[in-house]
């Protein structure tokens, strides 16, 4: 079986170790942090690691990471924790359920697709995006890297999805509409028109509230209230 260590030790962490275990993906070896971030020496009953003393039998060229890193500042930092390892030629894990249904292309890797997604036909899907659960992405969709896409959304035919955006639980994306890059859409939200870069879109009395930023400031938009690195 392929080793995993994940980054992280929070309550995504714990999420993804429970998920690989209980459908028994990978030999899970451990967690890693950064030294400053290290403090304590075991996670879930396994050891964790900081990145200049992996254990002696992990092999850089055949074993792998997953960041367990959710949505935290629109997914800016998982994004730069990913171009980090990436730039160090750590392998990536993708975390695929078995209930996922897959038609389309996974072309990325530390991607999530949790249990009974569905991904249809011709569907491309780029790096370090997160799929979560009962998500629908239909035939001829495109989502760009570092996107996360909540549980029970559903997005129509030929939608393009920009890189580092939000999609929140139960939104709707209507057909061949184009979503920019650094968006959030917030949960519930029904979107039926192009929504440009850098864009947030929530429902107030039920209309849709579409506010623009810029693309710094957007990142700041959606902080975790709570510990989920």
């Amino acid at each position: 079986m392929e080793k995993l260590i994940i980054v992280g030790i929070s309550t995504t962490a714990r999420s993804i170790y429970k998920f690989v275990t209980d459908y028994n993906l990978f030999q899970v070896m451990g967690f890693v942090v950064d030294k400053e971030y290290k403090n304590t020496d075991y996670f879930c009953g396994l050891p964790v690691f900081d990145f200049d003393q992996l254990p002696d039998d992990f092999d850089k060229q055949q074993d792998f990471l997953f960041i367990a890193m959710e949505w935290n500042r629109l997914n800016a930092d998982r994004r730069d924790v990913y171009n980090r390892l990436k730039n160090n030629s750590f392998k990536l894990a993708n975390i695929i359920s078995p209930s996922a249904i897959i038609h389309g292309n996974l072309e990325g890797d530390n991607c999530w697709i949790c249990d009974y997604v569905v991904i249809e036909n011709d569907v491309v899907i780029k790096n370090n995006v997160f799929v979560k659960t009962k998500a629908t992405i239909a035939h001829l969709s495109m989502i760009d890297s570092h996107c996360f896409i909540g549980a029970n959304s559903f997005l129509a035919g030929g939608v393009h999805v920009g890189e580092q955006t939000y999609i929140g639980i139960s939104a709707t994306i209507f057909n061949s509409v184009n979503i920019g890059k650094k968006c959030l859409i917030g949960g519930g939200v029904v979107v039926k028109r192009h929504v440009s870069d850098f864009t947030i879109v929530k429902t107030r009395n039920d209309d849709n509230v579409i506010t623009e930023y810029s693309k710094d400031t957007i990142e700041q938009k959606l902080l975790a209230s709570i510990k989920i690195r």
